[in-house]
């Protein structure tokens, strides 16, 4: 029978690696909602809510358009077999 070799990594260093990634995912967190916050105070602060709103509504309507005309297009060629 072979030697058994020792596992690289034990349960705590794993523990202790699941539990850093999760102290950096929240303050990611935190710093994304800081930045959407400054962002809506800007927004608010310049009266450009009803502006934005409707710009985002085109973006939309131009992505919807863009997708449908994706869909009607065949993706095959009008070749004929011989």
């Amino acid at each position: 029978m072979g030697k058994r070799n020792k596992p690289v990594l034990s349960k705590h260093d794993l523990v202790r690696g699941i539990k850093e990634l999760t102290m950096q995912i929240q303050m990611l967190h935190r710093h994304v909602m800081m930045m959407d916050n400054v962002v809506d105070m800007y927004i608010r602060m310049n009266k450009d809510e009803n502006k934005l709103k409707k710009y985002m509504e085109d973006v939309l309507e131009k992505e919807k358009n863009a997708q449908d005309t994706e869909h009607k297009q065949s993706g095959r060629s009008a070749k004929t077999s011989k």
